[in-house]
């Protein structure tokens, strides 16, 4: 399970600037890797595609998503990595793109890691899949006993350790390929990587991995390659 979310998706047009960001005094190294999901092996850079840009974005304090300026810096793809200098006592969303050397086209965007710079920063490792994605969701639970009203996670009984919602994905049609796990609280996630094809989802409140709650099936979803991130949208969860 990975806890990333869709700040720069969701963000608005922000500023620009290439290097290491001024003031910054927290060194953040950021490497990336390319993988074919379906095997395994590794990939190397996609050709016309020769720079990795790491962008870092603050984050809203209340719902940690990216909303202030962006920073980039530029690096070759080939180099596999690089270190950036954030201004400390922040919070940032870091992530990697791929694009050909002028800009003007994106070969694809990792997902995002939450970096908090009032410490040290550990290294920030990212695959890129040729061949899969990832599916993000956001939840809210609501009363299905009280005309559907909004309901906390400690409410409905889905906060602590044994709490959780539960994503589920099949093939249409077919078996089951895998459950991520999310805290409640955080009402947003990231899935961890999925081959590229359509997919049924469905998402539960869980308590001892009991189903408290299950959200109406989201039907024809369909997961894009090179690494594209499909937006489930907000899922709202009945609790009985």
């Amino acid at each position: 399970m990975k806890k990333l979310v869709l700040g720069a998706l969701l963000a608005v047009a922000s500023s620009v600037g290439c290097g290491t960001s001024g003031g910054g005094d927290v060194t953040v190294d950021v490497s990336w890797s390319f993988t074919h999901f379906a095997t395994n092996a590794p990939r190397s850079c996609p050709t016309g595609y020769g720079t990795a840009n790491i962008v870092s974005q603050t984050t809203d304090d209340t719902t940690h998503l990216g909303a202030g300026a962006k920073i980039i810096d530029k690096f070759n793809c080939s180099d596999g990595g690089g270190t950036i200098v954030l201004p400390d006592n922040d919070t940032f969303l870091v992530w990697v793109e791929i694009t050909s050397d002028s800009g003007g086209s994106l070969y694809a965007q990792t997902e995002e890691t939450f970096v908090d710079t009032a410490g040290a920063v550990p290294p920030i490792n990212v695959e890129i899949f040729d061949d899969a994605g990832f599916f993000f969701l956001e939840w809210d639970l609501v009363d299905a006993r009280n005309r559907n009203a909004p309901l906390t996670c400690d409410q409905a009984g889905v906060a602590g350790a044994s709490g959780a919602i539960d994503a589920s994905a099949t093939v249409a049609g077919g078996s089951r390929l895998f459950t991520d796990k999310f805290t409640c609280s955080d009402h947003f996630g990231t899935t961890d990587p999925i081959l590229a094809g359509t997919y049924t989802v469905s998402v539960s409140a869980t308590v001892n991995d009991i189903a408290v709650g299950t959200a109406p099936e989201l039907t024809n979803r369909t997961i894009g390659a090179p690494n594209k991130l499909t937006d489930l949208g907000l899922v709202l969860i009945p609790i009985n």
